[in-house]
């Protein structure tokens, strides 16, 4: 049970563990269970929507380090450094390739190993240049999410949850946050925003302001889970206010996260629209990464009159 202490006047109530760089703690009950956000998960829940934009820093860099811009740096270089050195065998005889290949090594096996070196040198320094430009991207998205704590990605102010504050427990955005927890350790979630824009009488649109789930636990089915989550919960609000049968919920994805974009297509997602990420110029126009819109369109039958 969490316990509460007094911080400035207002009940605080006291976190769970909300450390990413911890294992789980095996001593704890093997128990896997999902709920709304509460309370004493506000931490948690934040550090998770931030560990996510981490996660999709690593697959950016990933992106990057596997492009054709990157092979075709390596190639120059290693070019650029081998030819003015190599030594090509001469007096052959003709159709020996093999022979031909083993001279070209034996004279060449001193400039071949220091071309090595440098093309690992060039890498390590292409590593270094995409950390820094993926991260002066993903750290603003990071500063969005942390500067009016988390009420940009789950709708509520999430101090404000920590204090117990009325207003926020009773808002019906709070249940639109779902946390799954194992071993009493928070390890995934999904927060689900209307889409105010697209949503009429006749259709309820939501859109995912946050999905994921600890690393480790990615390939084991829980995002299909929450994504399940979702669909069943924009259903319950549909019906709750009466914007008829017909559903949707929508996602950005990086066109850079395969995994993700391979879990909603298994989910009955499709692509709406993509378009280059235009806060970097980088990422989006020398390396054409793009931010891709996808959703499922689904519809719920009334019941039939007699």
């Amino acid at each position: 049970m969490s316990k509460s202490k007094e911080v400035s006047g207002k009940k605080h109530v006291e976190q769970v563990d909300a450390s990413l760089n911890e294992p789980l703690n095996m001593e704890a009950p093997p128990t896997i269970y999902g709920t709304t956000i509460k309370p004493e998960l506000a931490t948690a829940a934040l550090n998770l929507a931030i560990d996510f934009i981490k996660q999709q820093q690593s697959l950016a860099n990933r992106g990057m380090i596997h492009h054709y811009i990157t092979k075709i740096v390596m190639t120059v270089v290693a070019i650029i450094y081998l030819t003015p050195q190599a030594t090509i065998p001469r007096n052959l005889r003709a159709g020996s390739v093999s022979g031909f290949l083993y001279q070209l090594f034996m004279f060449n096996w001193y400039p071949m190993a220091t071309t090595a070196a440098i093309a690992s040198v060039a890498f390590v320094c292409l590593l270094t240049t995409y950390s820094r430009i993926s991260e002066t991207f993903f750290k603003s998205r990071i500063h969005e999410v942390a500067k009016d704590s988390g009420h940009s990605t789950f709708g509520i102010d999430l101090r404000e949850l920590v204090l117990k504050s009325k207003p926020v427990l009773k808002d019906p955005q709070a249940q639109n946050t779902y946390v799954v927890v194992y071993r009493e350790a928070p390890i995934a979630l999904i927060s689900l925003t209307e889409n105010k824009t697209l949503t009429s009488k006749e259709s309820l649109v939501m859109s995912v302001s946050t999905i994921g789930c600890r690393k480790v636990y990615l390939k084991s089915g829980i995002i299909e889970d929450m994504l399940d989550w979702a669909m069943l919960r924009t259903k319950t609000l549909a019906k709750e206010n009466n914007h008829g049968e017909s559903m949707k919920v929508l996602i950005d994805v990086y066109s850079f996260d395969d995994h993700m974009k391979k879990t909603l297509k298994a989910k009955g997602f499709s692509p709406v629209a993509s378009a280059k990420i235009k806060e970097s110029r980088l990422l989006g126009g020398l390396f054409g990464f793009q931010k891709e819109l996808w959703g499922v369109q689904f519809h719920v039958e009334q019941p039939k009159k007699n």
